[in-house]
């Protein structure tokens, strides 16, 4: 796979990331591309020792572990500059203070948010079968019976597609989120 098509492929990976996020990404393959081709290398080895498209762009997604073939150019540069190595002590703070009074007082309260509408929907899912079994006992009540029974029928899989909408993304982003922690646990500011 030569530069162009590895590029397009990462481009269509990377999805729904922001539009400077893929191009400062793009940018920095882009260059790594260049300095392998200037080093005497193929294009074709160069995407090799990137591994495949979709694996580098979860790896940029979820701010995981790059390929080698890109941390030891970044090895290579901070030898080379005699760099001291980043003091990521604020980093350290910064994620176990923003935690303790932000992130976690948060997460709990969309976790005990998510469990309470969960419960509510119980007991809306109740009241729609009391509702049903009630309704031939309703007499001349029971055309409006049918029609409340509906309209909660209605409600509950609103509710429940919400619900099911909201504990996915919940989820994501709380990966998400673990991923930024790490991040800046690692490498400070």
């Amino acid at each position: 796979m030569n530069r162009n098509e590895y590029l397009a492929k990462l481009e269509s990976e990377l999805g729904l990331m922001s539009y400077k996020d893929v191009k400062d990404i793009l940018d920095e393959i882009g260059e790594h591309f260049t300095e392998g081709v200037n080093a005497g290398k193929s294009e074709e080895e160069i995407a090799r020792g990137l591994g495949s498209p979709s694996e580098l762009a979860k790896a940029y997604r979820e701010g995981g572990d790059l390929p080698s073939a890109l941390r030891k150019n970044d090895h290579a540069d901070a030898v080379n500059s005699n760099d001291k190595p980043k003091d990521n002590s604020a980093g350290v703070m910064f994620v176990v203070l923003f935690n303790l009074f932000v992130g976690i007082p948060v997460w709990v309260a969309i976790l005990f948010a998510i469990i309470t509408a969960i419960s509510i929907e119980v007991g809306i899912i109740t009241g729609l079968a009391a509702l049903v079994i009630g309704i031939p006992a309703m007499g001349n009540f029971i055309v409006p019976g049918i029609c409340l029974a509906i309209t909660l029928l209605m409600v509950v899989i609103f509710t429940l597609v919400l619900i099911y909408l909201v504990t996915k993304y919940f989820f994501v982003l709380t990966g998400k989120y673990i991923a930024w922690n790490k991040k800046l646990w690692k490498e400070g500011f």
